[in-house]
């Protein structure tokens, strides 16, 4: 009768764990394909590093918004920069399109941008916070303070 018990036990043990495995893997690779794509910085905010209370905002300029951050399937960064032409009051593209390899470890969330490194805080269809990995302490209190970008799709 023990072996019984034990043998169910086992199934059971077994059972929960790949089950708790599998799901963790699939929202893993979800949160990985969820910021492939387009997206565009329209804000960006430090946070004291000790209270995470805020220290300054800015929404980025027209054009800086119009710049396309994209995440390709196939590990590629595209960058495409805008500029404000002051004779049209314009955006228009400036320089080629900038392409750069990324990686995103699950286990960690970072997101490394050919070696910059960045915490994703948040992702879902139409939102990415990214957290620069290693931001310096800017209101002099000995801790290293926190940026935020905002990305929409």
């Amino acid at each position: 009768m023990k072996k019984v018990y034990l043998s169910l036990l086992t199934v059971i043990l077994l059972g929960s764990c790949s089950n708790n495995d599998s799901e963790t893997t699939e929202e893993n690779k979800n949160q990985s394909q969820q910021f492939v794509g387009k997206w565009h910085r329209y804000k960006t905010v430090i946070l004291n590093g000790k209270t995470d209370t805020p220290l300054s905002s800015y929404d980025h300029a027209k054009c800086e918004i119009e710049a396309i951050h994209e995440f390709t399937t196939n590990s590629k960064y595209l960058l495409t920069n805008y500029v404000l032409n002051s004779s049209t009051q314009q955006c228009q593209q400036i320089g080629n399109v900038e392409t750069y390899p990324y990686s995103y470890m699950t286990a960690t969330n970072i997101l490394d941008i050919d070696g910059e490194r960045y915490y994703i805080k948040h992702v879902d269809s139409k939102e990415l916070i990214l957290q620069d990995y290693d931001y310096y302490d800017q209101n002099g209190d000995g801790t290293k303070d926190k940026r935020l970008n905002y990305y929409k799709k």
